[in-house]
């Protein structure tokens, strides 16, 4: 989608605003920013934040995430496929059971919500789908992922690289 504001100039993750957020046990802090709302879907931008142990900033990088519709009276009920609540959440691994690779921890009322590669809201399940772009679909009144399996890669490998001491995600509004 061109001719949008840069995900930099959208998400503003600031040094100063993540400084009560980073702590020892946190390497890396991902801060969203909903900003498109579509009949089924949701999309907001990213920007993760490396920090090394002395919470030094180290690396960023930055995307969208696609998520169902969001409906704040039905976002803590299981089994529903809304955006989830705002808030921080820790991001866990997934256990050799689980399908995925990458989880949302303890959001309330809510389980299993992961972070996989997906195209549109029907493969959202009310997880969050990475991607480096988004196009809306008039006809549908929606939007879709540009090159979400990409970024999906290159957000679990920011993951594996600088994550070994806690990755937490502020969703927010």
């Amino acid at each position: 989608m061109k001719n949008q504001p840069t995900i930099p100039e959208r998400a503003k993750a600031s040094e100063d605003g993540n400084k009560g957020k980073i702590t020892p046990s946190t390497n890396i802090v991902i801060n969203t920013n909903r900003l498109w709302y579509g009949k089924d879907s949701t999309v907001s931008a990213f920007i993760a934040t490396a920090y090394d142990d002395e919470g030094k900033r180290v690396n960023s990088m930055e995307g969208y995430f696609l998520e169902p519709e969001t409906d704040y009276d039905r976002a803590e009920i299981a089994g529903d496929d809304k955006a989830i609540r705002y808030g921080t959440y820790n991001i866990v691994p997934g256990e050799k059971w689980q399908r995925f690779e990458w989880y949302v921890d303890k959001v309330p009322g809510r389980t299993g919500i992961a972070i996989h590669g997906g195209t549109d809201g029907s493969n959202t399940l009310g997880c969050l789908l990475p991607a480096e772009d988004f196009i809306y679909d008039k006809e549908n009144e929606n939007y879709r992922t540009v090159n979400s399996g990409k970024k999906k890669k290159e957000l679990f490998n920011f993951f594996k690289k600088y994550g070994k001491n806690g990755i937490k995600i502020n969703v927010g509004i």
